[in-house]
């Protein structure tokens, strides 16, 4: 019996080109090497690498989100400048949340290892800011975004409230990605120590 869709026709087969699939195995792949990587080390050096790849992922996506809301908002694409409101919104509890608490935890697995003290500033600093940004993040960005994605729904991406709040929510994420980049510069940097 032939499948149909709502409009009555057929549904297309999907066929993925070569660039898909290297697209689905590449991560695999890339998963199997650094396990590969990380059996010939220490446990000090495999906990760094989870460090450093949750602040990656965090860093990075922020900064991502951060620099294609900046392009919309210089381009006045307000539909656009939601529409990455509402991606940043799906990717707070999905991407940023979990490499936060990632990073938090190996830091703290990490200075226990490492044998380090909390008497250092590039400790203090990184410790202070990763709590700021994660409250940050659970407080205010997560929420006003859910709460940006109902008024849109409600009077629009163009309407004067929405554009005010998506400004808000923008500001403070471009903030709050300057404050992770500057705990990673300290992470390396270590300074007065």
């Amino acid at each position: 019996m032939e499948q149909t869709t709502l409009a009555g026709q057929a549904p297309a087969e999907t066929v993925r080109s070569p660039l898909e699939w290297l697209g689905l195995i590449a991560p695999a792949v890339a998963l199997v090497v650094a396990i590969v990587f990380l059996t010939n080390t220490d446990w000090y050096s495999v906990f760094k690498a989870i460090h450093v790849l949750g602040a990656v992922m965090w860093v990075g996506g922020g900064a991502a989100i951060t620099i294609l809301a900046l392009r919309a908002q210089r381009t006045k694409d307000n539909t656009g400048l939601v529409h990455i409101a509402k991606q940043a919104e799906y990717l707070a509890m999905r991407l940023f949340v979990p490499a936060s608490l990632v990073v938090g935890v190996m830091g703290f697995v990490l200075m226990h290892k490492g044998q380090w003290g909390y008497d250092h500033f590039w400790s203090l600093f990184a410790l202070t800011g990763w709590i700021a940004s994660f409250v940050v993040g659970i407080a205010f960005l997560g929420p006003e975004t859910g709460r940006l994605a109902k008024l849109m729904d409600e009077k629009g991406p163009d309407h004067p409230e929405t554009i005010a709040r998506v400004n808000r929510i923008v500001a403070v994420a471009r903030t709050d990605v300057v404050l992770i980049a500057l705990i990673a510069a300290d992470m390396v940097a270590k300074p007065f120590s």
